[in-house]
């Protein structure tokens, strides 16, 4: 075999070599991105908290540190007469959000008969103050919305669809606080400092964990006035 055989094969093969190397290119761009190359798929650390409850309420305004939560509560003929001797002091006291004393009769306009108790007499809403830890997550119960060049909603595809629920153990799908608008419905998760006995929380002490967006109300809530004697004209 002539010295010269090899020379020309090994030519051939790096001219086939460099010019099928644009064609992989473009295949590896296309080829679909595994879960774990889609967003931020470490699980959340909360082992630095403990769960406490959960509401369901509107938001009245909302930022990066905290957001102000209305909760509508149905007050029954047996709790309006809890109080005994003290029942109109105990009437007006705006509910706790702790577990002990959390009775779940907050209006839910996504729960069967809204979460509605029997025996309702009235309802009345309350305004909660509630701040984020640096963990706190916002997530929306339905996914994002796509749409084509012609505004046709199409389908996510399985890359979108892992980032949009990442991290990973997060329910539903990722939103950001500048979703929280006012009027959107939202369950809120609430947490404590686990350093924290259950029997010793406040209401300050309380922070959140997720804010899970439910929907919205057509009527957001306005602002409550400021507690006081209102001013009279003369």
């Amino acid at each position: 075999m002539s010295p010269k055989v090899p020379k020309i094969v090994a030519t051939v093969a790096l001219g086939y070599a460099l010019a099928l190397l644009p064609v992989l290119s473009a295949a590896d761009e296309t080829k679909p991105a595994s879960p774990t190359d889609v967003g931020d798929q470490k699980p959340t650390d909360w082992s630095k908290y403990s769960y406490v409850a959960e509401a369901v309420g509107e938001i009245v305004k909302a930022d990066g540190n905290r957001l102000v939560l209305r909760i509508t509560w149905f007050e029954t003929e047996q709790q309006k007469n809890q109080g005994g001797n003290n029942n109109n002091r105990n009437r007006n006291r705006r509910p706790n959000l702790s577990g002990k004393n959390n009775n779940r009769n907050y209006r839910n306009p996504y729960a069967n008969n809204m979460n509605r108790p029997r025996f309702v007499t009235k309802e009345e809403h309350h305004d909660y103050d509630l701040e984020f830890v640096p963990e706190s997550l916002v997530r929306n119960k339905h996914a994002p919305i796509k749409t084509d060049e012609k505004g046709v909603r199409v389908n996510l595809n399985q890359a979108e669809l892992n980032e949009a629920r990442s991290p990973a153990g997060a329910p539903w799908y990722a939103a950001t606080p500048a979703d929280l608008v006012p009027g959107a419905i939202v369950q809120v998760i609430l947490i404590r400092d686990h350093k924290i006995p259950i029997d010793k929380v406040k209401e300050d002490d309380l922070r959140v964990k997720y804010a899970i967006i439910l929907g919205h109300d057509k009527n957001p809530p306005k602002e409550d006035p400021p507690k006081g004697k209102a001013k009279t004209k003369k």
